[in-house]
């Protein structure tokens, strides 16, 4: 048909950008729990059967596999190296040392682990849901306020640095939606005073979108056909008969070789012509007899 062209893939660009939303939480966890966002309690204790996900030594153990096992000391906070083996002739394997293989989620080269193993310390998490964080908390956003003055921040490395004595006292794990209080360089909370409770949390969340381009070209010898029904002539129009109308049937002023239509709409369309989308021009624009007229359309997604 007349009033439709095929775009090529050249004529179509998909740009991703980061978008930000922030949030906060007044209060404790007691206060804003029915958003979502809840504070575990994990303990370096013996598991019991029976006591469920919120048991505080299945929390630890969890804590620690995911985002601590590189990490344990004596390496201050740097990962240890990974386990390799050598396999002798005697048939037996021998290796420097055992470390376990786990990815933990590494994102800086600055980040620092600590982790209590005293038994009897614990952790505090704050869990924060997807849809508060997105794809990732954004670095640097996190804070935490105590008594109007923030005493912890994040430093945009993964660390959760003590605002007054400047330690370490955790880890944000971005893309988990996570914050871990391990204590200053992971001492832990003593088994009298195993929880932080994270007062008046506030962080951004951090989405994806992305922007596609659709770039139509109108070459100065096309779409020189209006489909604008009010330029037929008064004896057929409005009776829908734009594309059946031969020029002879059109008003006299614009059958002349100097008309040009304006373009006020275009619409996008999939192989089967089906309309997917319509963009409007902010005012009708005139084509070009002599260059080729680009229209940009932008639709995010």
């Amino acid at each position: 048909m007349g009033y439709l062209k095929t775009l090529l893939s050249k004529d179509v660009i998909v740009t991703p950008f980061r978008v930000n939303k922030q949030f906060s939480h007044s209060g404790t966890p007691v206060d804003y729990n029915d958003n979502g966002v809840f504070v575990l309690t994990g303990s370096n204790d013996t598991y019991i059967t029976g006591e469920g996900t919120g048991s505080a030594a299945l929390v630890y153990n969890s804590i620690k596999q995911l985002y601590y096992s590189n990490y344990q000391l004596p390496n201050n906070g740097n990962p240890s190296l990974v386990a390799t083996a050598s396999f002798n002739p005697d048939g037996t394997i021998t290796g420097p040392r055992y470390t376990p293989n786990y990815i933990n989620n590494i994102q800086s080269l600055d980040e620092k682990r600590y982790f209590p193993t005293e038994s009897g310390f614990g952790i505090s998490v704050l869990s924060i849901p997807s849809k508060q964080f997105g794809e990732s908390i954004k670095p640097s956003s996190f804070t935490i306020e105590n008594v109007g003055v923030i005493s912890h921040k994040d430093d945009g490395q993964g660390n959760l640095i003590d605002q007054v004595s400047e330690e370490i006292d955790g880890n944000i794990i971005y893309e988990a939606g996570l914050v871990i209080f391990t204590g200053a360089e992971g001492v832990g909370l003593d088994p009298d005073n195993t929880f932080f409770s994270f007062p008046n949390p506030k962080w951004e969340s951090t989405v994806t979108i992305y922007e596609t381009q659709y770039k139509c070209t109108i070459r100065a010898n096309e779409f020189n056909y209006s489909l604008n029904p009010s330029l037929l002539s008064s004896s057929i129009r409005g009776q829908n008969k734009i594309l059946e109308s031969g020029s002879a049937q059109y008003a006299d002023f614009v059958t002349g070789s100097d008309f040009s239509p304006y373009v006020t709409t275009v619409g996008l369309y999939d192989d089967d012509q089906n309309l997917l989308a319509v963009a409007k021009l902010a005012q009708p624009l005139a084509t070009s007899q002599t260059t080729d007229t680009t229209i940009l359309i932008n639709i995010d997604r």
